[in-house]
C-alpha cells in the first residue's frame, strides 16, 4: 500500500541524462520500504529525460516530475525547488546518475528510529564505474578528524547522498546555495556543519549509495579553470569562512587548525586562479585572506609571486615550473576520496 503522507522524499535534479535517469528512478521503484516520494526536478534538458520521467509517474504515483520554473539554473536551484514541493519529514539528495540499494531507505528509517535525536544520518557510500555490479570502492572512511576539517580540506568524508536529513533543519539553513557551479555540497555540508546540525556517520553499516564516476570525471583536488567556476570557489571560501569567524570557536587549538585549513583552501584557489590568469579572482582572494587574518603577510607576498609567475609564462621553463610546482604544493592536501576498497563483513 502506498502512503498518501510519505515520510521520505528522495529530491533528484535532472539535466539531459534521461537514460540514467531510468536506472536511478528504477532503483527507488526496487525500494523494500514504501513509504516515499520521488522528485525529479528538470533544469531544462533537451533529451528524452521528460519521456522518461512521464513514464515513470505513470508507472508509480509516488513518482513526481518537475521543470524548472525560475532562475538561476542549476543543481542547487532544482534541489531547493524539490525541497519546497516535497511532503516528507525527511530528505534525501539523490543525484540522477547514481542509485539507491534496494535496502536503502528501510536501513536509514531504522536508524533513525534508533537515534532519533540527530539533524542528519550519513551513511556509507560505493563507486562504480561502468556496472553497479563493479562498485568496490568506498567514496571514503571515517578516519577520526573533524568533518569540518575535511571539508575545508577537500577531503570530503561523504557525498550529497550520503546523508538524510530532518527536512526543518535543511529549510532553516537555507537549503543549497544557487548560483554555484561547483562545490555545490562542499558549501552545503560547510553551512550544516558551521550552524551547528547535529549528524552522525554510521559507517559500521552496508553502503547503500552506488554514486557513479563518468570516465571524464576526476575526483581529484585539480584546479578549476572557467572564470565561473573560480568565481564559484571564491564565493564559498568568503561566505564560509565569514561564517566560521561569525561562530567565534572558542578552543584555541580549534581555532587554530581551522585558520590553517582556510590558508591552504585560500591559497589552493588563489593558485588555481593564477594557473588560469584569472588575476581579477586571485587578488580577490589574496585580498579577502589577507583582511581576515588568514593570510600573513608572507603568504600574501609568496601568493603574488606566484600570480606573477603565470602572468610572465615562466612556467614555460621546465626548471622554474619544477620549482615553483614544488612550493604550491603546500597548499594541497591529498585527498582520500575513492582511495578505499570496500571490506565486506559477514
Amino acid at each position: 500500500m502506498i502512503a498518501e503522507h510519505p515520510l521520505i522524499s528522495v529530491i533528484i535534479p535532472n539535466y539531459n541524462r534521461g537514460d540514467l535517469l531510468q536506472e536511478t528512478l528504477g532503483s527507488m521503484l526496487r525500494q523494500d520500504y514504501t513509504e516515499w516520494e520521488a522528485l525529479v526536478v528538470d533544469d531544462g534538458s533537451s533529451d528524452n529525460s521528460a519521456e522518461v520521467g512521464r513514464k515513470y509517474m505513470q508507472q508509480d504515483r509516488r513518482i513526481r516530475y518537475l521543470a524548472r520554473d525560475r532562475e538561476p539554473r542549476g543543481a542547487p536551484t532544482c534541489r531547493n525547488i524539490g525541497l519546497t514541493q516535497s511532503k516528507g519529514e525527511y530528505i534525501i539528495f539523490l543525484d540522477s546518475d547514481d542509485l539507491l540499494t534496494s535496502g536503502a531507505l528501510s536501513q536509514r528509517m531504522a536508524t533513525i528510529k534508533k537515534n532519533p535525536e540527530l539533524d542528519f544520518w550519513v551513511f556509507p557510500i560505493l563507486m562504480f564505474r561502468d556496472e553497479p555490479g563493479n562498485a568496490t570502492t568506498l567514496w571514503n572512511i571515517d578516519n577520526g578528524e573533524s568533518d569540518l576539517h575535511r571539508f575545508l580540506i577537500l577531503d570530503a568524508p561523504w557525498q550529497t547522498t550520503g546523508p538524510i536529513w530532518r527536512k526543518e533543519p535543511v529549510l532553516t539553513i537555507g537549503g543549497f546555495t544557487e548560483g554555484l557551479t561547483c562545490w555545490q555540497d562542499v558549501d552545503f555540508h560547510l553551512k550544516a556543519i558551521i550552524a551547528g546540525l547535529k549528524g552522525q556517520k554510521f559507517y559500521n553499516l552496508p553502503p547503500d549509495v552506488l554514486y557513479r564516476q563518468h570516465e571524464t570525471q576526476s575526483i581529484s583536488q585539480g584546479e578549476i579553470s572557467s572564470p565561473a567556476k573560480l568565481k564559484s570557489r571564491f564565493d564559498v571560501f568568503r561566505k564560509q569562512t565569514l561564517a566560521i569567524q561569525e561562530k567565534k570557536i572558542t578552543a584555541k587549538t580549534a581555532e587554530e587548525q581551522v585558520m590553517y585549513d582556510l590558508q591552504l583552501l585560500g591559497g589552493n584557489i588563489a593558485i588555481g586562479a593564477a594557473k588560469a590568469l584569472n588575476a581579477d579572482i586571485c587578488a580577490k582572494v589574496i585580498r579577502f585572506g589577507s583582511q581576515q587574518g588568514i593570510f600573513s603577510s608572507e603568504v600574501v607576498r609568496q601568493l603574488l609571486m606566484f600570480l606573477a609567475f603565470y602572468q610572465l609564462r615562466l612556467n614555460k621553463i621546465s626548471s622554474l615550473d619544477a620549482r615553483v610546482k614544488a612550493k604550491t604544493r603546500m597548499y594541497r592536501q591529498d585527498s582520500n576520496i575513492g582511495k578505499h576498497q570496500y571490506k565486506k563483513t559477514t
